[in-house]
């Protein structure tokens, strides 16, 4: 079997079939290359139990030479593997790696066959797609959070631009972090500007860690009306909530000092 190390996506065997190497794979969805051995070992398991399904059109057993000359065992993920492990993962994870892979497959394919393939910038697939739909009934139910959901967004693309980077896609990493900024600059109609520790801090001249003792001292925290937490557990705060920041700013910055 030869296989061109040189590259992320390789062709092997005689079937020239492209893939991934799992050590890659493991690297890109944040878990330990043993870890994804184990977990597509169950999946081959599991398949064995149904005559139709081929484990080999999904993981091809291969090895390496680790740093020490030693074989140590691999697999190499065809585009049916990394979307098997792309449907057993969840949240952003998921739509990182689905983004990720679909984008390497295409751009080797356009590079290697001489064809134009229109690379995902857009993230134009199925599992954003589902993630679309779930940010625009989001935004129905509440629109005061239509803002965090838009900093999702911006969080998902930049994540997905150091995705890139890592892979030397200098192209796919630029797509990404304009897609940024336009999430950035679309802010929707009807939300409410919020704010952060770190900018209401930065206001008044004290510390994120202030604001937040001050805000639990104030009641900000306890008031629907002039914050929420975020799904990351970071507190968001409100018009509202940084005039009664504003209003006790000496004594806020009394104490953060010290005095």
């Amino acid at each position: 079997m030869h296989v061109n190390t040189e590259s992320v996506i390789r062709y092997v065997d005689e079937s020239q079939q492209q893939v991934i190497d799992s050590r890659d794979v493991a690297k890109m969805i944040g878990k330990s290359h043993a870890h994804l051995m184990r977990d597509i070992h169950d999946y081959i398991s599991d398949m064995e139990h149904n005559p139709k399904l081929d484990s080999a059109q999904f993981f091809i057993k291969s090895s390496y030479i680790d740093p020490n000359k030693r074989e140590r065992p691999c697999y190499l993920l065809t585009k049916k593997g990394c979307e098997f492990v792309a449907n057993k993962l969840t949240g952003r994870k998921g739509t990182i790696f689905t983004a990720t892979y679909v984008s390497l497959f295409n751009e080797y394919e356009a590079e290697h066959n001489g064809k134009t393939v229109v690379i995902d910038s857009k993230l134009e697939h199925e599992k954003l797609a589902y993630k679309r739909e779930w940010l625009i009934e989001m935004r129905k139910q509440n629109v005061n959070k239509a803002h965090e959901l838009r900093n999702q967004d911006v969080k998902l693309y930049l994540e997905l631009g150091k995705v890139a980077d890592d892979y030397q896609r200098p192209h796919m990493a630029v797509d990404f972090r304009n897609e940024a900024i336009r999430a950035m600059q679309a802010l929707p109609v009807g939300a409410r500007r919020e704010y952060s520790a770190t900018e209401i801090g930065n206001m008044i001249g004290v510390s994120p860690i202030a604001i937040g003792k001050w805000a639990n001292k104030l009641g900000v925290k306890r008031d629907a009306d002039m914050s929420y937490r975020d799904h990351d557990g970071a507190w968001r705060y409100f018009p509202e909530a940084l005039k009664v920041f504003q209003d006790n700013a000496l004594e806020i910055q009394d104490d953060d000092l010290g005095l």
